[in-house]
C-alpha cells in the first residue's frame, strides 16, 4: 500500500502545482509543466522507437529493402533540420509530408464530410426522413436552410462590391448572415461542451483530493 499512497500524494502535489497557475505564473507551475512535457516526450520517443522503428521500419527494411528506400531517405533528410546550416535540406521531406497530409485532409473532408452532408441535406425533405423527425417538415426545412446558409456564409466579397453590388449579391450577403448565425450557435454549443468537460475534470480532481484525505485519515 505504501507505493500506492506515495503515488497518490505525488499526484495530489502535482495537481496543486498546476492549480497554482491561478495565482499567476510561478516556479511550481513551471516545474509541473516541465515534468509533464518531459514525460510526454520520453513516452513518445519510446513508442516511436518500439512501434515505428523496431516494429514497422526494421522488419520492412529486412523483408523488402527496395520498398523502404524512399521512407529511409526522407527520414535521413529530415534529420538535417537539427543542423542550422543544413536545415534547408530537411525542407524537402517536410514539403512532401505537408503535401500528402493536405491531400489526405482535403480528400477526407470531401468524401467524409461534404459529400455525406450534401446527401443528408438532399434526403432531409424525403418522406422517410420527415417521418423520423420530431417536428416533421419544420426539422427538414431547418436542416436544408441551415446547410445552405452556412455554406453561403463562406462567400467573401470586397466591401466596395457589397455596397455597389446587385440585388443578387445583397441577397447572398443576407443569406450568409443567417449562415453565420448558425455558425455562432454551433460554436457556442462547442464552447459550452468544452467548459462542461473542463468542469468535469476539475470535479474529478476535487473528488481525488477528497478520497485521498479519507484514505490518509483512515490510516
Amino acid at each position: 500500500m505504501m507505493p500506492e499512497l506515495i503515488g497518490l500524494l505525488l499526484g495530489a502535489t502535482l495537481t496543486l502545482f498546476v492549480l497554482s497557475y491561478l495565482l499567476g505564473d510561478n516556479p511550481l507551475y513551471r516545474l509541473a509543466l516541465n515534468l509533464f512535457v518531459g514525460t510526454l516526450v520520453g513516452y513518445s520517443f519510446g513508442t516511436v522507437l518500439r512501434d515505428v522503428l523496431l516494429g514497422m521500419a526494421l522488419p520492412r527494411l529486412l523483408a523488402s529493402p527496395a520498398a523502404a528506400v524512399v521512407p529511409l531517405v526522407l527520414g535521413i533528410l529530415l534529420l538535417f533540420k537539427g543542423f542550422p546550416d543544413q536545415a534547408y535540406i530537411g525542407n524537402f521531406p517536410i514539403a512532401y509530408l505537408i503535401g500528402v497530409g493536405t491531400a489526405v485532409a482535403v480528400g477526407g473532408a470531401l468524401v467524409g464530410t461534404l459529400a455525406p452532408q450534401i446527401g443528408a441535406t438532399a434526403r432531409a425533405l424525403s418522406p422517410a426522413s420527415l417521418g423520423s423527425f420530431r417536428l416533421g417538415l419544420l426539422d427538414g426545412l431547418m436542416v436544408v436552410v441551415g446547410t445552405v446558409c452556412t455554406l453561403l456564409a463562406f462567400t467573401y466579397t470586397r466591401l466596395s462590391e457589397r455596397r455597389t453590388g446587385s440585388v443578387w449579391r445583397r441577397a447572398l450577403d443576407g443569406v450568409g448572415e443567417i449562415g453565420r448565425l448558425f455558425l455562432t450557435v454551433v460554436f457556442g454549443l462547442a464552447f459550452a461542451g468544452t467548459v462542461t468537460a473542463s468542469l468535469s475534470i476539475f470535479i474529478g480532481r476535487v473528488q481525488f483530493f477528497v478520497d485521498l484525505a479519507v484514505r490518509v485519515i483512515g490510516r
